[in-house]
């Protein structure tokens, strides 16, 4: 077994690793994952992309790939076949990426959540280096609608409209007040700030790694100022499978019945796009989101870890 950057191969050579992580996305989760697949071909093929393959004498068996944006790397994506996968060789990649981002000293921090990634727990000791670990779930509903799940009358001041770019400013703001102090802001640093929620919104609308955009299913609750107070984000992962990438709501005004009829709004569009089943993830420590979701039909098919690494070098 030998690692080798993904600079120095070309994209054919990741062939077959990505055909069976995207079999593997399709079986689990019910997510066609070629154009997040694509995307990696495509810059692997330009030597564009900072990474590791894992090889088996000449065969690509595994791969690892990460960005970095100031002060965080983010590790995208980490996948090894299923023949070859092992503690030992997933630790070898991850090992791998954290060294690398270990030699650029402005990185303070390394986030990753690897749905693919079979290490749990104390499993995971890359390069000697242990993280944080943030249990996650993946949730799945059927998108029909069933008995009893009825329309909630909102506040007269609040009014719901389809999410648009002319609300991204106060999406932004949003996301920062609903974040400030709540788990999932120790999982993501881009919740921190309006900067950094703008960051991770325009990854939900303009690229794959999320499912394609629905601006029909993807709505923004208005109060009598016109000011954002509440969010829903939605995304077709497949043809027959929608997905909740966002939903908040501005903490005064959680417990109104706004999260609820959000959400079975954003539903009930991915259902007139086409979907049968709708999934989303939360962290296993945010009770409160999961006892909504449930109401809907949500069951855990899934579970997964977040990642966090900070200060590596001291």
């Amino acid at each position: 077994m030998r690692l080798m950057e993904l600079r120095s191969l070309n994209s054919a050579a990741l062939e077959r690793v990505l055909e069976e992580e995207c079999a593997r996305w399709r079986a689990m989760l019910h997510w066609d994952f070629t154009p997040s697949a694509e995307l990696v071909s495509r810059y692997v093929g330009m030597q564009a992309l900072d990474g590791f393959a894992l090889l088996d004498g000449d065969e690509t068996v595994g791969y690892t790939y990460w960005v970095a944006e100031e002060h965080k790397g983010l590790v995208g994506d980490l996948y090894v076949r299923d023949a070859w996968r092992s503690p030992v060789n997933e630790n070898l990649l991850l090992g791998a990426a954290l060294e690398q981002l270990r030699r650029s000293p402005w990185i303070q921090r390394v986030e990753a959540q690897l749905l693919q990634l079979g290490l749990r727990g104390q499993q995971v000791a890359a390069a000697g280096m242990r993280p944080r670990i943030y249990p996650r779930h993946f949730m799945l509903a059927q998108a029909k609608q069933p008995a009893g799940r009825r329309p909630v009358q909102l506040d007269p001041e609040l009014r719901l409209e389809y999410w648009g770019s002319r609300w991204l400013d106060q999406s932004c703001e949003l996301i920062a007040e609903v974040y400030r102090g709540h788990v999932d802001s120790e999982i993501n640093d881009q919740y921190h700030t309006p900067a950094g929620a703008r960051r991770f919104l325009q990854n939900i609308v303009h690229y794959p790694g999320c499912g394609h955009f629905s601006p029909a299913s993807s709505l923004v609750a208005l109060d009598a100022a016109g000011r954002a107070r509440g969010l829903v984000l939605s995304t077709m992962v497949s043809q027959q499978c929608g997905h909740i990438a966002q939903i908040c709501i501005s903490p005064e005004l959680q417990g109104r019945g706004i999260g609820y009829e959000l959400l079975r709004r954003g539903m009930e569009s991915l259902r007139a796009e086409g979907a049968q089943e709708v999934s989303l993830t939360v962290t296993a420590a945010n009770r409160h989101a999961i006892r909504l979701y449930e109401r809907f039909g949500y069951q855990v098919v899934y579970q997964f870890e977040a990642l966090v690494w900070e200060r590596l070098w001291q």
